[in-house]
């Protein structure tokens, strides 16, 4: 669901009477179930679509009791959450429409949840990992909450599920490196425009509303320059960069609290900075923990890392023919190539999920692994 602007009261075909059946959620269901649905009720499946996903809505209006609770009974055999209300009711709509991005926090459940992900949408796991691979994990667009609750219920734990309003929401702009050479002549049209960007490659621009953004990405589209990025689904990483005020009991119980770090790892923090006390906080929550860490006197950086390309560091392993066998089997080595001697890094970055779902099979086989950092 990617359509705003679709409608989310499928026509039926005209009937009589004074009841309707209102899809209140997705539930159980799943999105194969739209297409019978449709011809059924000789509407189009993208209407039957919308209505499940932007519900509550009306998908059959103006029937008796009788043909409602029939369609009733079959919607709920199918897993779909419904009621039968009076046509004279009011029906109140969801009061906005979300995208939804994912985040996965436990790699041991990314089978689980391309699974149950491509379930949900109704296509394969292999489109649910582009999906959660394409930074920054965009999975639905323009859905209701009840959808999202559906959907969490649905995946369970392991993933992280933020949802944005993109109407209300703030953009940043960054400069994509697509080989052509067009950067600078970006840059010159976007002072042009009247924009001062903050820099000449990755952000370029943050804090657009929704129609400067819009009006951005419609003039750059096709030059494919820059992308336009809902800035509630970005994340970072929080680096304790020096030792301010060091380990004062402020400082102590900001870290505990804020990063759950235990009290006796504290002061070796100070000795080894540059080190990351958060990992992947999301927008929303920066602010308040940017602030919070600063007011005890800790000195602190924010890097984003939602398009972040790390490499894979390989320590050592006990199993090393295993280790070969896996990296092929993962597409990251040719079935030919002898592994130089460890410890050893593959010779390519990878997109951030990618590299720490590799890192998480890699160490299930007795190999050690570390995550580095690379220039994009």
């Amino acid at each position: 669901m990617s359509d705003a602007s679709a409608s989310a009261s499928p026509q039926a075909t005209p009937t009589t009477g004074d009841h309707r059946l209102v899809i209140c959620s997705i539930g159980r269901a799943t999105p194969a179930s739209a297409k019978s649905i449709a011809i059924g009720l000789g509407v189009s499946v993208q209407s039957v679509l919308s209505a499940i996903y932007q519900a509550p809505s009306t998908l059959v209006d103006k029937v008796s009791p009788e043909v409602a609770e029939q369609l009733q009974s079959l919607l709920t055999s199918l897993g779909f959450e419904t009621r039968i209300d009076p046509c004279s009711h009011p029906l109140t709509p969801a009061n906005e429409l979300i995208d939804i991005a994912g985040y996965i926090t436990d790699v041991r459940a990314y089978d689980h949840i391309l699974s149950a992900l491509a379930q949900f949408l109704g296509t394969t796991p292999e489109e649910s990992a582009r999906l959660l691979n394409t930074p920054p994990g965009i999975i639905l667009g323009s859905v209701s909450q009840a959808t999202l609750a559906a959907l969490r219920e649905r995946l369970g734990t392991g993933i992280e599920l933020i949802e944005s309003n993109p109407q209300t929401a703030r953009y940043s702009v960054f400069m994509t490196d697509n080989g052509t050479g067009q950067s600078r002549r970006t840059s010159l049209e976007l002072r042009r425009r009247g924009y001062q960007p903050i820099a000449d490659q990755g952000c370029v621009l943050i804090d657009l509303d929704k129609p400067r953004a819009d009006a951005l990405w419609s003039a750059f589209q096709k030059a494919n320059t820059l992308r336009v990025i809902n800035q509630d689904f970005l994340r970072y990483n929080l680096v304790l960069t020096g030792p301010g005020d060091g380990a004062t009991p402020g400082a102590c119980h900001v870290l505990q609290e804020q990063a759950g770090i235990p009290e006796h790892i504290i002061p070796k923090l100070f000795t080894n900075t540059p080190i990351t006390l958060i990992e992947a906080l999301p927008s929303k929550t920066l602010e308040s923990t940017l602030l919070a860490l600063t007011k005890a006197g800790l000195s602190v950086r924010a890097d984003l890392i939602s398009f972040m390309p790390l490499g894979l560091s390989i320590t050592h392993t006990r199993e090393p023919r295993q280790l070969r066998q896996t990296l092929h089997s993962l597409g990251l080595i040719d079935s030919s190539r002898t592994l130089p001697a460890l410890p050893f890094k593959l010779p390519y970055a990878l997109p951030e999920l990618q590299a720490r779902v590799v890192r998480s099979v890699l160490e299930a086989t007795g190999t050690s692994t570390e995550l580095v950092e690379v220039a994009s």
